[in-house]
C-alpha cells in the first residue's frame, strides 16, 4: 500500500521540519509549504491525503490559504486539519467556516494529533502513537 501523503502548511519553517519528521517516523509521506501560492500549486500537483495547516487570525496568509484551498474542486473533500496558537480566539463555527474538518492546538499533544489525522483517514491502518 502507497503511504498516505498529509501537506503541512505553516509559517514556521521549523515547525513544518518537527511536524515533518513526526509524521514521517509513524509512516506519512510529507509535503511542506508556507502559505501562500505555494501551498496551493503543491496541493493542486500533489494531491495530499489530508491537509495540515496552520491558522493564524482571521485575514492573515495561513487563514485565506486554508479558504482557498477549501474552494478548489479538486480538494474540496480533502479533510483539512487546522492548527493553531490561538484556540480561545478562533470559535470553533469560525475554523468550520473557512473548511476545516477539525483543529488541534500548538503546541502539539503528539497522540492527540495523531488521534485527529486518523480519524480524518478512518480507512488507513492505525499509526503507532509516539511512546
Amino acid at each position: 500500500m502507497a503511504h498516505r501523503t498529509i501537506l503541512i502548511i505553516d509559517e514556521t519553517p521549523d515547525h513544518r521540519t518537527i511536524v515533518g519528521l513526526l509524521l514521517r517516523s509513524v509512516g506519512f509521506r510529507v509535503i511542506e509549504s508556507a502559505p501562500g501560492d505555494e501551498a496551493l500549486q503543491q496541493a493542486r500537483a500533489e494531491r495530499p491525503d489530508l491537509i495540515l495547516s496552520a491558522l493564524s487570525l482571521p485575514g492573515q496568509p495561513a487563514w485565506e490559504t486554508t479558504r482557498q484551498l477549501r474552494s478548489e474542486p479538486t480538494l474540496d473533500a480533502t479533510p483539512i486539519l487546522g492548527t493553531t496558537l490561538y484556540n480561545t480566539l478562533l470559535p470553533w463555527a469560525w475554523v468550520r467556516r473557512i473548511g476545516c474538518n477539525d483543529f488541534v492546538d500548538k503546541p502539539y499533544d503528539i497522540d492527540d494529533l495523531l488521534r485527529r489525522i486518523e480519524r480524518l483517514l478512518p480507512e488507513m491502518p492505525a499509526a503507532p502513537l509516539a511512546a
